[in-house]
């Protein structure tokens, strides 16, 4: 497939899903979960099905890998926002929150995809 027909196919199958993500939200409680549920992972499912059909398995397999060491790297950075934030101030807090990110993201991106070649 042309590469613009692969972006358009991902804009309107992730589009879709974060409309259909969105709807069930709706009625999911508590509302503060709905911008969870309406966002990430219908780009994510929609990305990893479009790559699939596209790629190959072997690929999707590969970019799933790289969204859950994206995940882990963001939960680390809101753990550590959150505890840091009230501590320390807002933006000091976001500085080391955000160099929290940076090691936990980059050193598992390591581990996994340049470590484990080794």
């Amino acid at each position: 497939m042309p590469t613009i027909t692969i972006l358009a196919l991902r804009a309107a199958v992730g589009g879709t899903l974060v409309v259909t993500f969105s709807l069930i939200a709706e009625v999911v409680k508590p509302k503060a979960f709905a911008g969870l549920f309406a966002s990430a992972p219908s780009v994510a499912v929609a990305s990893l099905a479009i790559t699939a059909a596209s790629e190959g398995v072997h690929r999707a397999a590969i970019d799933s890998t790289g969204m859950v060491v994206g995940a882990v790297g963001m939960a680390t950075c809101c753990l550590v926002a959150a505890t840091a934030i009230p501590r320390i101030g807002a933006l000091k807090g976001s500085a080391v929150a955000w160099v929290a990110w940076l090691i936990a993201a980059l050193g598992l991106y390591w581990a996994v995809f340049v470590g484990a070649r080794r």
